[in-house]
């Protein structure tokens, strides 16, 4: 069978279409494909199951808003965006078994890009969470339960907090995000989700020049991005290009009531794209250097937390075959290294007359990371596809930390300094194969199933504290994870889906080996953690019946053995010892009025319940139970420009944390809020873009759960020029 069986890399297809699908046909890659354009329409247009009549489409098919660029009948669709993320395979996202969604390059060129974070906050079941850099978290999963991947390249993390997305977002092609676990096929952290982000390539044009600038006047902030790209002939094949550099500085935060100080954060990137496609094969060197610094709001007086420095290196060669014989349709291989030099400074002051502490606490930490992965797709049959796979990871920290404490006596006239230096150096190599078969049972039913073995070894190689030595010591994992779908095509405009699937967390390197010393506690590394397991079944439906879309996602989660700290008294270290279920319903609904206006909603209902090693349960986790945007959105003409407007509304309900005792944590705990937002976007020019954000209309007030209080009414401007 055709359907879902496309034999050269992965393609995204665009339609730039008439009110009733007619017009021109324009399709790109995504810098893998090899083939010629007008090759490639012939080849794969079969491939195509197309709605007979189709009005509306959400970027990146079925999950996200649709983006209605013109006010005329003509109007730009992402048709059936091909992903790997969710199952290793090539697959239309309308017929995906996977929760997923993806945001194309249209979609995300409408949102004033702030920030990645920005971006990610209109895919349901995602929330933001800031603590001096934004994190990603999903179905109330932390961000250190995510799996954050550059052009399908994981980046670890090996601090408690999660990893912040560390790229510019006008050097975005695309994003997937795969909501619940994902570990057979992108392994250790998917137990929230996946976030993969493909970065731009080249360009269609042998050179091009695009500028994208913008100002924020939540935090007086700006973003600038240059980039040129472009497609040239070499030899007997063709290359292509990309450099990109960008800056951007955002000042405290201003929100209704008061200015937030400390809250700026500053960044700074280059980034560098170099392919070569000859024949059937694709070449391809990546370079990405992005250096990012912030101050974190804490909300207490005296205490200061100062993140001067976190830099990202990362340097990757690829390769990728298609058609390579009547059984091998792809085998792609990469190599990567990268380096995260991390710095954490914090201050803590207080006492009363006549004495007064003052602790300081300086983390710094160099952690580099070798990997190479390499994976083949088969066809062993008219009704199947087989991907086998194989990862290897090598991952190292060293760290130095040093806390001085200050006690100062205003009666007595003591000054004494005590401090107090840790050394590590730690690794984890881990090694991994996987298999995901699919298999068409009926012409409409397709079954997938997937597995991943996985080994993992951990040492601490050197460590001392105080200048003394401490003994080295080791952890090890080996284990097999599962997944299995089933997609069922009814017709061309509906599709339902089952889905079950596993993710693991192996422990950080700071969980296990590393020590932690605070002003009031110290906190040990434990060598014989577990890692975090979970199994989600999920139930779905898509249904694009042209002016209808629906996209609606069933999800039950149970999660066992979390790692948290357990403290008695001044010291404690890291256990299993947390269990969680989280079961909701996760929906995009839009209709294309015939006026031209689409009313749509894309929400999260959702309950998540923890268990502590207490016993003691509560469904007060730190995930609202209602979250997501309604709106309303159209396009307009006038003065020979065109464009869109969005009007919507974006909240949340009240949600907060209990700890084991049954006490809220006042300090994190969100209210429910809703904001009123505009968008409005400008071709002023086929060369000149402009999109514009009016935020937090009626100014109110507000905080999220682990957010800083909310920016008030504020506006964002973007501009990008193309040459």
């Amino acid at each position: 069978m055709v359907r879902r069986h496309f034999g050269r890399g992965l393609i995204i297809i665009k339609f730039i279409t008439a009110a009733m699908a007619q017009g021109p046909v324009k399709f790109t890659t995504d810098g893998f494909g090899t083939d010629t354009m007008l090759d490639m329409m012939h080849k794969r247009a079969q491939g195509l199951r197309l709605a007979p009549s189709v009005l509306s489409i959400a970027a990146g098919l079925g999950l996200m808003p649709a983006t209605v660029i013109t006010a005329t009948a003509e109007q730009v669709f992402e048709l059936d965006a091909i992903t790997v993320t969710g199952t290793g395979l090539p697959v239309e996202v309308m017929d995906n078994p996977a929760s997923l969604t993806v945001q194309g390059a249209e979609q995300i060129a409408r949102i004033p890009p702030k920030s990645v974070a920005a971006i990610l906050k209109e895919v349901p079941g995602v929330q933001v969470s800031e603590e001096g850099i934004e994190r990603i978290s999903i179905r109330g999963e932390t961000a250190a339960r995510v799996a954050v991947l550059i052009n399908g390249q994981t980046l670890t993390d090996h601090s408690n907090y999660g990893q912040p997305i560390l790229v510019d977002p006008n050097t975005i092609e695309r994003i997937e995000v795969v909501r619940g676990p994902s570990s057979v096929i992108t392994g250790s952290s998917a137990i929230g989700g996946v976030v993969n982000i493909i970065l731009k390539k080249g360009a269609e044009l042998p050179f091009e020049m695009k500028t994208t600038a913008g100002y924020f006047s939540g935090t007086e902030g700006w973003r600038v991005t240059h980039s040129m790209a472009g497609t040239v002939v070499a030899g007997a094949g063709d290359l292509d290009y990309r450099l990109s550099l960008g800056a951007a500085e955002n000042g405290d935060r201003k929100t209704p009531n008061s200015v937030l100080t400390p809250s700026s954060n500053e960044d700074k990137s280059i980034s560098a794209h170099l392919g070569w496609a000859n024949g059937n094969h694709y070449f391809a060197m990546d370079a990405l250097a992005f250096d990012m610094s912030a101050h974190a709001y804490t909300e207490i007086p005296g205490f200061d937390i100062n993140l001067p420095q976190r830099d990202l290196r990362k340097f990757a060669l690829s390769y990728e075959g298609t058609d390579l014989s009547d059984t091998v349709e792809r085998l792609s291989l990469n190599a990567f290294y990268q380096t995260i030099d991390r710095r954490f400074d914090s201050d803590i002051a207080g006492g009363a007359f006549p004495v007064f502490v003052d602790v300081n606490a300086l983390s710094q930490d160099a952690q580099s990371t070798k990997g190479i992965n390499g994976k083949v797709e088969l066809s062993l049959g008219s009704a199947s596809r087989t991907v086998l796979g194989f990862e290897y990871v090598l991952d190292g920290v060293k760290t130095d930390k040093l806390t001085t404490t200050r006690i100062r006596n205003m009666i007595a006239g003591s000054n004494t300094t005590t401090t107090r230096v840790g050394y590590d150096d730690a690794t984890i190599r881990t090694f991994a194969l996987f298999a995901q078969h699919e298999m068409d049972l009926t012409n409409d039913l397709t079954a997938t199933l997937g597995a991943r073995w996985y080994d993992v070894q951990a040492d601490l190689n050197a460590s001392s504290t105080n200048g003394v030595a401490n003994a080295p010591s080791s952890n090890s994992d080996s284990g097999v994870l599962g997944a299995a779908g089933l997609v069922w095509r009814r017709g061309d405009d509906l599709t339902l889906r089952a889905n079950l699937s596993q993710g693991y967390i192996y422990p950080t390197l700071s969980q296990l080996f590393l020590t932690t010393v605070g002003g009031s506690n110290t906190v040990s590394g434990n060598p014989n953690l577990t890692p975090e397991k979970a199994t989600t079944f999920e139930l779905g439906a898509r249904y694009d019946g042209g002016a209808t879309l629906l996209d609606a996602t069933l999800f039950y989660t149970k999660s066992d053995d979390y790692i948290a700290k357990v403290i008695t008294g001044r010291s404690g270290n890291w256990q299993n010892v947390d269990g969680a279920v989280a079961y909701g319903l996760e929906l995009l609904a839009e209709y294309d009025t015939a006026r031209g206006v689409t009313p749509y909603a894309s929400l999260a209902l959702m309950r998540r319940e923890i268990t502590y090693a207490n016993g003691y349960s509560t469904y007060d986790s730190g995930t609202p139970l209602l979250s997501g945007r309604i709106g309303l959105r159209g396009g307009w003409d006038a003065f020979n420009m065109s464009g869109d407007w969005d009007v919507f509304a974006r909240g949340q309900s009240s949600a907060g944390m209990r700890d084991q005792t049954g006490v809220m944590d006042a300090q994190s705990y969100g209210g429910a809020f809703a904001t009123l937002n505009l968008a409005l976007t400008a071709d002023i020019t086929d060369k000149l873009n402009v999109s514009v954000e009016l935020g937090n209309i009626f100014d109110r007030g507000y905080e999220a759960y682990d957010q800083n209080p909310g920016t008030g009414r504020s506006i964002s401007i973007f501009a990008t020029s193309t040459w």
